[in-house]
């Protein structure tokens, strides 16, 4: 059997399986159950992959100032990918955590269905989060399921201003550039471009990021809506191009086995080994002059900037975008656990916990009157990274993740893309998902 056919079914099997197991054992009793004290007090279990435990404090210190009452039993993983796996066994034990993080895009409707509808705990207040965000936490019935609380981009790209100078090379503008920019790199004893290739997310943003630059930007939404073959021309070219990037010495060598975080950002460009990462608009945040990520590494002292990606293909290049992240709340809450959890909610969707969280630049804001935040004291190159993503990303006109009924969809085409970033015939390596 193809081996990727062979991973793609098995992780098919195991969604399912985990789905009917789960619809058994949700009677058992979940995360939402009695953690109310005598004195009123109300304990709520968040399991989530973002924020980290250095944005988190900021967050629930303001949270428990406002509602002394409430504690949250805040535990983050490390990575989404990482994150859905202990989720899924949380569903399997029948411990739905009170409140969850939840991703948009194929396997929405799979963690959807065990949260409540948004109508039984914002109703009041919903109208301040963007409308045009709720359709991505719509499921496939027409319930609103989640609440977007940050909103992303891609493709960007962090980069090592200080480094770049160094080398007396100048930012990359187009595929020509990128490739001239790529080869000074080497030459120098660089990495170009650190690529976390080894993720399916990250293969899947970068691929329909670039999808967008052939015929009239739409085609890979229709093959994964399943209205168009996987191996038709622009899709075909689009991964030829992405297949260069590899062969021709754009990201490092091992990029498929490289994940985003930590072995891209730390091992290679944290580590001043490459010059730039492509990544999302998350990661702008490193720009700032109080961001968590660079203090201790050989890039503290560095000026860091980001851009959006250059195009690549044959028409101009702009960000795709949505809903980056949104919570969830257990469909078995109920009583003061309820409210205590829809002031939480409230807080992170259109409150103070939104302002803060933004201003670190994890992400951009999805409450309509929430803003961005900079310190007067920043850099003119963060000043500028961030309005440069945000211009991109107010400018977007293509979604970031696809809608599917294969709700498996982006781990599959992450490993056909891989394939092909190894070798593999584009068209070949892309009619096996159709």
């Amino acid at each position: 059997m193809n081996p990727v056919r062979s991973r793609r079914l098995r992780a098919t099997s195991i969604t399912a399986t985990a789905l009917t197991a789960a619809l058994v054992l949700a009677g058992c009793g979940g995360g939402s159950g009695d953690d109310v004290a005598e004195d009123g007090s109300v304990t709520l279990t968040f399991r989530t992959w973002i924020p980290s435990a250095e944005q988190w404090n900021p967050i629930v210190e303001a949270f428990e100032a406002e509602n002394p009452d409430i504690r949250i039993d805040f535990q983050g993983a490390d990575g989404a990918s990482n994150y859905l796996g202990e989720l899924d066994n949380l569903i399997l034990a029948g411990e739905v955590p009170d409140i969850y993080g939840i991703q948009v895009g194929s396997a929405f409707d799979d963690y959807a269905e065990y949260a409540l509808p948004t109508d039984d705990f914002a109703a009041d207040w919903i109208d301040q989060v963007k409308p045009e965000l709720l359709e991505s936490t719509t499921t496939s019935d027409g319930t609103v399921a989640a609440l977007p609380i940050l909103t992303a981009g891609s493709e960007f790209f962090l980069y090592n201003e200080t480094l770049i100078d160094e080398l007396g090379l100048e930012l990359p503008t187009d595929l020509d550039s990128v490739l001239a920019f790529s080869e000074a790199a080497r030459a120098a004893g660089y990495t170009p471009f650190a690529m976390g290739a080894a993720d399916a997310w990250h293969a899947s943003d970068l691929f329909v990021w670039l999808t967008t630059q052939y015929g009239d930007g739409e085609d890979v939404y229709a093959a994964a809506a399943g209205d168009l073959d996987w191996d038709s021309e622009n899709l075909v070219a689009a991964a030829t191009t992405w297949q260069s990037l590899f062969s021709d010495g754009v990201f490092q060598d091992g990029a498929t086995s490289t994940v985003t975080y930590p072995a891209a950002r730390d091992d290679y460009f944290m580590a001043r080994r490459a010059l730039a990462m492509p990544t999302g608009s998350w990661h702008v945040s490193a720009t700032l002059a109080d961001n968590t990520e660079t203090p201790g590494s050989a890039v503290e002292n560095d000026v860091l900037g980001m851009l959006p990606m250059p195009t690549l293909g044959e028409n101009e290049a702009s960000a795709t975008t949505g809903v980056d992240y949104a919570i969830a709340l257990s469909g078995e809450l109920e009583g003061a656990k309820l409210e205590a959890a829809a002031t939480f909610a409230e807080f992170m969707a259109v409150g103070e916990g939104q302002q803060i969280w933004v201003d670190m630049m994890q992400g951009f804001p999805a409450a309509s009157d929430v803003t961005v935040e900079l310190a007067d004291d920043e850099s003119e190159t963060a000043k500028a990274s961030v309005a440069a993503v945000t211009d991109a990303i107010q400018g977007a006109s293509h979604a970031r993740k696809l809608t599917s009924e294969n709700g498996g969809l982006e781990t599959d085409l992450g490993i056909v893309l891989q394939n092909i970033a190894n070798g593999a015939d584009p068209a070949s390596e892309l009619a096996t998902l159709n």
